[in-house]
């Protein structure tokens, strides 16, 4: 007990020591912040947006999980300022081995980096416990775009459910996100210039949209409301419940025929699906999405950029602000288009003109016979291309 009182006194003597040292520094004493009232304090930060309310709920899960590791792993660690690196690393080892994907396994370094950061000064924390730790590299499984007799296919799916039917015709026609369509303004749309001129949720960039013939007959049948949104309905079920919004575009998806094999044995029917919207990845607790309504947009970027619109102008309505992400992320066509737009590109000498020989009718028939859901695409890709290289069709 004596021992227990002396190591007691020399540790409060030691703390209050700093704590002078910090006054007489500073001019005032070290604060400190719980572990478990950390994410108010960081709700109530400065910030130049608006946080979504998906992005406090996903920082909120965050922390929580943090917050418990660390109660399990060391329980006298309650503070921010207590928290060492070799803690932190513990915990993404943790998350690491429990088979998270490398992405999200960066997310939440960053955001737990940058919690940190915001309240070091608040927190009395000497250092970042993340500053240092290295983000994985990510084994990225990107979107699937798709081709324009895809996409006519999804449109006419979409008109069975008048409540989607004009998101997924904004989603297609203007490749803004699943919220930013919802959530359009009014006063965004200009009908009579046919241009939208909004600011994205995401990145707070100001992008300008012309109109096409499809939106705009969607954009001039609505009808004038109170509300500062085009789509009034959609705008308030998107706030309350946006994962209806992805269950109803799933559902006009899967009546255009895209859909994973697993789930034909549930259904009446045991069609083959015309293409997957999920992919297994290399590392991650859930399947990749590869067709959603997120690959509206990437379908957009795709076609817009084989069509050789200039990149700079696909910035402008997607509002990257760099042109890597553009083709990094969004850029994905189909090796047919990429290599007949080459092709159409490059000097003869490398792109070259296919020389001419007669149509083979057997061996187009026997190419048109072995067509099925899932290589139909691919087989007419290269039959158009065999037409349009032959001299007249000898």
């Amino acid at each position: 007990m004596e021992r227990l009182q002396i190591d007691l006194k020399k540790r409060s003597s030691a703390e209050e020591l700093v704590q002078t040292l910090h006054e007489i520094r500073t001019g005032s004493r070290i604060s400190s912040i719980l572990l478990t009232e950390a994410i108010e304090r960081w709700k109530i930060l400065p910030c130049r947006r608006p946080l979504s309310k998906s992005y406090v709920a996903q920082a909120e899960s965050w922390m929580a999980k943090f917050t418990e590791f660390v109660s399990e792993v060391n329980p006298a660690v309650r503070e921010m300022a207590q928290v060492q690196s070799v803690l932190a690393r513990a915990f993404l080892k943790s998350e690491e081995s429990r088979g998270v994907s490398a992405k999200t396994y960066n997310n939440i370094l960053i955001f737990l980096r940058s919690f940190f950061e915001a309240l070091k000064e608040d927190g009395g924390i000497p250092k970042n416990p993340f500053v240092g730790i290295p983000t994985r590299e990510e084994d990225t499984v990107f979107r699937k775009p798709f081709t324009a007799d895809e996409l006519a296919a999804i449109v006419a799916a979409a008109k069975s459910d008048p409540f989607i039917y004009p998101i997924i015709v904004t989603g297609i026609s203007t490749a803004m996100r699943r919220g930013d369509c919802c959530m359009l303004p009014v006063s965004a749309i200009n009908l009579a210039n046919r241009f939208i001129k909004v600011k994205t949720s995401k990145t707070g960039g100001l992008v300008q949209i012309p109109i096409f013939p499809l939106l705009q007959e969607v954009l001039e049948k609505l009808q004038p409301t109170d509300s500062p949104y085009a789509f009034p309905e959609q705008a308030m079920k998107y706030q309350t419940n946006p994962d209806n919004i992805t269950l109803r575009v799933r559902k006009v998806m899967r009546a255009a025929g895209f859909f994973d094999s697993a789930e034909a044995a549930t259904e009446d029917d045991n069609k083959s699906p015309l293409g997957e919207i999920h992919q297994e990845r290399a590392n991650g607790l859930r399947k990749a999405s590869i067709r959603d309504f997120h690959s509206f947009r990437v379908t957009w970027v795709t076609l817009a950029l084989n069509a050789s619109v200039p990149v700079e102008i696909v910035q402008k309505v997607t509002g990257h602000r760099t042109a890597g992400i553009v083709l990094k992320h969004y850029f994905q066509p189909g090796r047919e288009d990429f290599r007949r737009s080459l092709a159409g590109k490059l000097p003869a000498l490398i792109g070259g003109t296919p020389e001419a020989k007669p149509l083979d009718l057997n061996e187009f028939r026997e190419e048109l016979t072995a067509m099925n859901p899932t290589t139909w695409t691919e087989i007419r890709d290269r039959l158009l291309d065999q037409l349009g290289s032959v001299d007249h069709w000898r």
